[in-house]
């Protein structure tokens, strides 16, 4: 009787660690869930960073001029954000007003006005990117935290000892832990870390400020007026 009652407390002890293990790793399902998330929004953030830009670009009209603004603001050749000057531009990206006195005039304000809104739509991207990384290092946290407090092994061991009805009848299994996976150790009854490679956003660039850029962003539109001002006509309105 004294062993009966001593394997049923076991069993119990050994049941509410089980229980305890299966609710914090469907936290940190939820918690890989929402991170995903995360991750699929800052790429989206980065495409309509790009927008910004392609309209730049499309202003600068040829390859010379947007080679010559890209060493202004310093970016590399083989940086995403180079690419994105040739992208096509996308006509449904934010419409700018501006106001002057010519045509010309018009054309240089929203050369500038874009290159604002680009370093504003840079600095949201860079927000949402380092809550990206932020978040990572967090869930990551937790996960060593979960691994250091189960011993995997063991509970794997208690599991197989139970029937697999009684374990679906409990509601034990969530997630990614299913009964199929209590016939053998395998790897993928341990969290991976998540890294931001998985969904591998462009790192954020620093562009200069407005000011100090201005005169030679001023002169190059400029330049390109001279050159394109019958074509421009069509675009700047």
């Amino acid at each position: 009787m004294e062993d009966d009652l001593i394997l049923s407390l076991t069993r119990q002890v050994q049941e509410e660690i089980v229980e305890n293990y299966l609710r914090e790793r469907r936290l940190i399902d939820l918690q890989l869930e929402e991170l995903d998330e995360l991750g699929v929004k800052t790429l989206k953030k980065a495409q309509k960073t790009c927008h910004r830009f392609s309209r730049i670009g499309y202003l600068l009209v040829d390859n010379e001029f947007r080679n010559r603004w890209r060493i202004m603001v310093g970016i590399s050749e083989d940086s995403y954000w180079c690419g994105c000057l040739t992208e096509e531009f996308r006509h449904n990206t934010r419409f700018i007003t501006v106001t002057a006195l010519t045509h010309k005039g018009r054309f240089k304000r929203l050369v500038h006005e874009a290159y604002k809104r680009l370093i504003e739509r840079m600095a949201e991207y860079r927000k949402l990117y380092e809550t990206l990384q932020q978040q990572i290092r967090a869930v990551n946290l937790n996960i060593e935290t979960f691994h250091r407090n189960f011993d995997l092994l063991t509970i794997i061991q208690f599991l197989k000892s139970m029937d697999v009805v009684e374990l679906e009848r409990k509601k034990f299994l969530g997630g990614n832990f299913s009964p199929e996976e209590l016939t053998s150790i395998d790897k993928a009854m341990y969290f991976k870390p998540a890294k931001i490679e998985r969904w591998n956003p462009p790192s954020p660039f620093d562009l200069p400020s407005h000011e100090l850029i201005e005169r030679q962003l001023d002169h190059l539109a400029s330049e390109v007026y001279t050159r394109y001002g019958w074509h421009l006509r069509t675009i700047v309105k």
